[in-house]
């Protein structure tokens, strides 16, 4: 396996105030909420690191920046999504933790606010898995209907800061039945840290129009930089949703 070593040890964040806490992990039976959701997930990684970008504003603002973790081993379970509640600038406040195969409990829980943009703040340290941040992107509301699609069926979201610049392409495609959109998404992105070079990710989503959550979700990332190269997959299923009849 091969690992970024310049990669691996990194923490940055610029200017980043978590809104949200973490917190001890209860059995996910116990959590109130609004929605709760489950998805089973599968993690396949070769040296890849955990980076994660809020994507929110323009990068001035407080609470604007990226941070990176350890590298990552991959693996499988269950992830355990609570929606509290609607924030009143309209995002979701979402308790997350994820039971991974062969460990005795869930992992620690945490909750963290969620835009239709894929934007997304968490706590800083600890911080959710990269599975658990990749999910949470694609959860916010109106992440299909409130996106400004142009004739041609697709957006792109920019962001260049001091820290990261980050372009997000999405597609619109058929999803099989009207019910249904399957989302095409192109990321790149790269730190300003000296060290870590790119990391791209091509993700597949199907997300349903009517529940307005993803049914699955496939990411396929590739980090290059001067340590060497490095990829993960992660897959998640939708297996229970409390709203479906």
């Amino acid at each position: 396996m091969r690992k970024l070593a310049s990669v691996s040890r990194i923490v940055l964040f610029a200017s980043l105030v978590a809104t949200a806490q973490a917190q001890n992990s209860p059995a996910p039976s116990d959590a109130k909420s609004l929605r709760h959701l489950e998805y089973s997930f599968a993690v396949d990684s070769e040296g890849v690191s955990e980076f994660h970008y809020n994507g929110i504003g323009n990068g001035t603002e407080t609470g604007a920046g990226v941070g990176g973790g350890a590298v990552s081993d991959g693996g499988s379970g269950t992830m355990y999504v609570d929606v509290l509640s609607v924030t009143a600038d309209g995002a979701l406040s979402i308790r997350i933790s994820e039971f991974v195969v062969n460990e005795a409990r869930p992992r620690q829980a945490y909750t963290c606010t969620v835009y239709g943009s894929t934007g997304v703040l968490c706590p800083s340290v600890p911080a959710p898995s990269e599975a658990e941040w990749i999910l949470l992107s694609y959860l916010g509301r109106q992440f299909v209907t409130g996106a400004p699609w142009d004739a041609q069926h697709h957006w792109q979201r920019k962001l260049d800061t001091a820290q990261y610049a980050l372009v997000e392409d999405f597609t619109l495609g058929d999803g099989g039945n009207p019910n249904l959109a399957l989302i095409a998404e192109k990321k790149r992105m790269e730190l300003h840290n000296g060290g870590f070079g790119t990391r791209v990710d091509d993700v597949r989503i199907l997300y349903d129009r009517t529940m307005e959550i993803p049914d699955t979700v496939h990411d396929e990332s590739q980090e290059t930089g001067p340590g060497g190269s490095s990829h993960a997959s992660f897959d998640f299923h939708l297996t229970a949703d409390s709203f479906a009849k």
